[in-house]
């Protein structure tokens, strides 16, 4: 399963001698509100404040119904609405199963596994060079049948940023001059082809996928520190920034409904921790800290993780719903010393891994 440092090493890839971080004073994290299938609350939607002015968005409770997958925390693991996917340790295998059917497929000599993607029609799984001199090797398994076949479409690059939805993949892939370019597939049509590409001295990283678009940053090579832009696909395949982030300081972005959802770090060394904003219409809101490369879009909302902000608080994953409501979706039982690993969604349904001093355990949930 990966960390929340896959975003970091990812720039690293998309840009050789990329910035590195500056040296803004180390104060405290910021302070959240203390206080999710998402319901009717009964309330209007939202409308949000100003760009500088945004509405602070006060979470409420509102748990998802969490079942225990079964395996240890911390493997890799992805749960669609009919089939699981679990990675060995060490990331050399990955199993695919559903009642009465299964697919296990090997990283192979000199490879690892480094990505396990699933929709409710497909699967994907990424095989990487550990050297990370020659290019990803892509097993694509259509659900319906339990058929596996090899990936079609421009060569992967090693590693990189991978994404997702319904029947299209999107992946990093190389062009004219080594410029680093998104690679699109449908997977139905065994069609895949070249997209935007990366203007000299940039790279992107972080994308996201949901019925809504694709969201991605974008970033220079600046020094100390890169300029990062979030960004969403335009319908001609082209990256648009999205309104409302601070000037060079996003992260991680994902499309909604009526906007978009970001976070943006204010300290350059502290990249781990972040703020998380949303834009719906016009409207802006503040939905307080979490933590960077957690966003994922589920079914109809977008969840990101904040750690705890005192001793004695729990991790959670928050929930920004359709409705323009900020809910906690899980927390953990531990206290203070608690982490929930980056969420993985599979076709709507959404799997986490907890840690803490309290006990650990991986557990899934359909989201609406």
């Amino acid at each position: 399963m990966r960390v929340r440092t896959t975003v970091a090493l990812a720039l690293l890839v998309g840009l050789a001698g990329c910035g590195s971080t500056g040296d803004p004073d180390d104060d405290a994290p910021p302070t959240a509100p203390t206080s999710s299938t998402s319901a009717p609350t009964g309330e209007p939607s939202r409308t949000g404040g100003s760009a500088d002015d945004p509405e602070v968005a006060e979470p409420v409770e509102h748990v998802l119904d969490w079942k225990n997958t079964g395996v240890p925390p911390g493997a890799r693991y992805v749960r669609g609405p009919e089939w699981e996917a679990l990675g060995s340790r060490g990331d050399s295998t990955v199993d695919l199963a559903r009642d009465g059917d299964s697919v296990g497929i090997a990283a192979g000599p000199g490879r690892t596994v480094s990505e396990v993607l699933m929709s409710a029609a497909w699967a994907v799984v990424v095989r990487q060079d550990k050297a990370e001199t020659r290019p990803s090797e892509v097993d694509v398994v259509d659900l319906a049948t339990g058929k596996k076949s090899t990936l079609v479409g421009p060569t992967p690059a090693s590693g990189g940023s991978w994404a997702l939805v319904d029947g299209d993949l999107y992946y990093p892939t190389y062009g004219d001059d080594r410029a680093y370019c998104l690679a699109t597939s449908a997977l139905a049509d065994s069609n895949g082809e070249d997209g935007w590409c990366a203007p000299s001295r940039t790279g992107w990283s972080g994308l996201t996928a949901s019925e809504h678009g694709i969201g991605m940053m974008t970033f220079d090579d600046a020094r100390p520190v890169a300029c990062r832009t979030l960004t969403v696909l335009d319908a001609s395949g082209v990256p648009q920034p999205v309104t409302g982030p601070a000037e060079c300081l996003g992260w991680d972005v994902a499309a909604t409904a009526d906007g978009a959802i970001w976070s943006e770090v204010p300290k350059p060394r502290r990249q781990e921790e972040a703020t998380f904003h949303a834009s719906a219409g016009d409207g802006f809101f503040d939905l307080g800290p979490g933590a960077t490369g957690s966003l994922v879009p589920c079914g109809d909302s977008v969840f990101f993780v904040r750690d705890p902000q005192t001793p004695d608080e729990p991790a959670r994953l928050m929930r920004w719903t359709p409705d323009h409501t900020l809910e906690i979706a899980y927390e953990t039982t531990s206290r203070g010393n608690a982490f929930i690993a980056e969420p993985v969604c599979g076709g709507g349904v959404l799997s986490i891994s907890a840690m803490g001093e309290q006990g650990d355990e991986q557990v899934w949930a359909s989201v609406a």
